[in-house]
């Protein structure tokens, strides 16, 4: 959303909820004013807002609304879907001053587009001269309200494969899929886990940041918060149970041996409060799962052995493994098996599972004990 004059056009005032977004810094502009990052929910949608002042609650906030298609996948939080309305073409009188270019006030026109307008989409490399009339937007009128009630859509994220077992994971949802291919008729079921949403891998189409490991019992679910064990049980059931609170930056699969790494080199990163920074790697970034518990790796020719793994999933041998190709539309997906052959499953007809939730108790755990003891409250006569 960006605040502007209320002459121009496709500019309204809303009334909105604004809520500051934690832990982001703000940008500074050429004249250093400060702008914070701000989340504006009006009727039926949501958008990010840059303010030079702090503001919470509700308020009324007068501009036009810009849409983000890089990030934009229906049924995806914070994605608004509307039936188009009226196109409007918006030309404006271009104006350049010394290296700048931008348009005169007041020059605005529009002009409206017909029900296929893809040869009127703005030039949008195209500078005009100064003086010239420039194509530099359409506004587009959404009626938020004759559109089908919103569902969540699988959104396929990774996927791994062992034998005749196929899982895919949702991109953020925590929704797993399991496709028995042992009988005649493939068997498809849907498991809602009891796990928390995880913020899917931009742009859409790139996976999510949960990733899978399959092996004939089951498969791993692995985050950077947490790394999850999923089992096979009988017919329509999955037991669940979270292995550890940490799952490094990327897991790897090597010869059923599973790795968690950190990026092990320096590198720069955008970080939300700091901006760029350095990244330095943490002192062991190599760790394996024994047991229940990730181990620091210090032998060189294991860590070797976990990064030639990291560097060749998603290139694997095509004469060993069943693998995920294509997906089609919203449902179907395309399984390439080891003989070489093609199968096509339908993911919009699926049967919801049963699973078992595995849950220790910390208090009982007698590695806590140390913590436990000291602050148990025990009757004198128990």
């Amino acid at each position: 959303m960006t605040s502007a004059d209320a002459s121009r056009p496709g500019t309204t005032t809303y009334r909105v909820t604004v809520q500051p977004k934690v832990g982001q810094a703000p940008w500074q502009e050429r004249d250093e004013t400060l702008r914070w990052p701000f989340e504006v929910t009006g009727n039926g949608w949501t958008a990010t807002w840059h303010h030079h002042r702090p503001a919470a609650g509700l308020t009324h906030v007068t501009g036009f609304l810009t849409p983000d298609f890089h990030h934009s996948v229906a049924g995806r939080p914070g994605v608004v879907t509307g039936r188009v309305r009226r196109l409007q073409l918006i030309e404006r009188q271009a104006r350049k001053t010394g290296n700048s270019h931008d348009y005169v006030p007041g020059t605005e026109r529009l002009t409206d587009l017909g029900a296929s307008p893809d040869r009127y989409w703005p030039r949008w490399f195209h500078f005009a001269e100064h003086g010239e009339i420039e194509e530099s937007g359409v506004l587009v009128d959404l009626d938020l309200d004759d559109v089908a009630d919103d569902s969540h859509r699988f959104q396929a994220g990774d996927v791994a494969a062992h034998g005749t077992d196929v899982w895919v994971m949702d991109d953020s949802a925590p929704v797993l899929l399991h496709l028995d291919r042992s009988h005649a008729s493939a068997r498809l079921t849907e498991y809602l886990l009891p796990l928390a949403f995880e913020p899917p891998v931009e742009p859409p189409g790139y996976g999510g940041s949960r990733q899978l490991h399959a092996d004939s019992g089951g498969c791993w679910i692995t985050c950077p918060a947490e790394i999850v064990r999923c089992d096979l049980g009988p017919p329509g059931e999955v037991s669940i149970r979270r292995v550890t609170e940490d799952g490094g930056d990327f897991t790897v699969d090597v010869d059923g041996r599973l790795f968690a790494i950190t990026q092990p080199n320096p590198s720069m990163r955008s970080h939300d409060r700091y901006g760029p920074i350095r990244f330095d790697p943490e002192e062991f970034p190599f760790r394996e799962l024994v047991g229940d518990s990730l181990m620091r790796v210090e032998n060189r020719e294991t860590m070797d052995l976990a990064w030639d793994g990291r560097k060749q999933r998603g290139r694997l041998d095509q004469g060993k493994a069943t693998r995920a190709t294509v997906w089609t539309g919203d449902s179907l997906l395309t399984i390439c098996t080891p003989d070489g052959s093609e199968e096509t499953v339908d993911f919009g007809d699926r049967t919801l599972g049963r699973v078992k939730w595995v849950r220790p108790d910390p208090f009982k755990d007698p590695a806590n004990a140390d913590i436990v003891d000291p602050i148990t409250f025990r009757f004198p006569y128990s």
